[in-house]
C-alpha cells in the first residue's frame, strides 16, 4: 500500500512541474500571437523629384530640355553627353552654365511642372565620317532642393539616399 500512495504523490508532483512549465511558457506564446496585427490602406512616399527629358534633333544638334514630373518638389536638373572622342559637342543655352566633369547646370530650380530652357548640343563630326555610324547619348539628373547656411536654395550633387531599418542601420536588398 505504501508504494501505491508514494506513486500517487510523485505523479502529482510531476503534475504539478508540468503546468508550472506550460503556464511560465503560456506569456511567450501569447506574446508571439498578438504581436502580429494587420493594417488595411497606404501612403505613397516620394523621396525625391522626378524629371523626364525630351531630345529634338536637327541638323547635327540635339535641342534637350528637362521637365519636372514630380507632383510635389522643386529640384535642380544637370546633363551630360557621352560621345566617340572622334566627335565635339558644342553646348549653348540660355540659363545653362558648364559645370565640373563635363555637366551642364540649369541655373533655377524647376518646380513641379516646369521646363528649363532648351540647350543646343551641337555635334560635331569629323570629315569622311558616315554620319549614319554613330551615337550620342545625353544623360540627366535631378536634385531635390535643399537649402544651405544662408538660407539659399542650392542642390547637394553628393547626397546618398538610403533605406534604413527602425535601428537606423542601412537595409541592403
Amino acid at each position: 500500500m505504501k508504494g501505491k500512495k508514494s506513486d500517487k504523490k510523485l505523479f502529482a508532483a510531476a503534475a504539478v512541474a508540468l503546468g508550472m512549465t506550460l503556464f511560465a511558457g503560456l506569456r511567450d506564446v501569447s506574446a508571439y500571437f498578438t504581436t502580429y496585427v494587420s493594417a488595411g490602406g497606404s501612403q505613397v512616399v516620394r523621396l525625391g523629384a522626378q524629371t523626364e527629358i525630351h531630345e529634338e534633333v536637327s541638323q547635327m544638334t540635339k535641342h534637350i530640355s528637362i521637365t519636372n514630373t514630380s507632383e510635389t518638389g522643386a529640384c535642380f536638373v544637370r546633363v551630360k553627353a557621352f560621345h566617340d572622342s572622334r566627335f565635339t559637342v558644342d553646348y549653348d543655352g540660355a540659363g545653362w552654365t558648364a559645370g565640373e566633369k563635363g555637366y551642364w547646370y540649369y541655373g533655377e530650380a524647376l518646380a513641379p511642372g516646369e521646363s528649363t530652357g532648351v540647350l543646343d548640343a551641337k555635334i560635331g563630326v569629323p570629315e569622311g565620317f558616315d554620319r549614319e555610324e554613330f551615337n550620342v547619348v545625353v544623360i540627366q539628373e535631378c536634385a531635390p532642393l535643399v537649402y544651405d547656411a544662408d538660407g539659399n536654395p542650392t542642390a547637394d550633387w553628393d547626397a546618398v539616399y538610403t533605406d534604413t531599418d527602425y535601428r537606423g542601420e542601412e537595409v541592403r536588398d
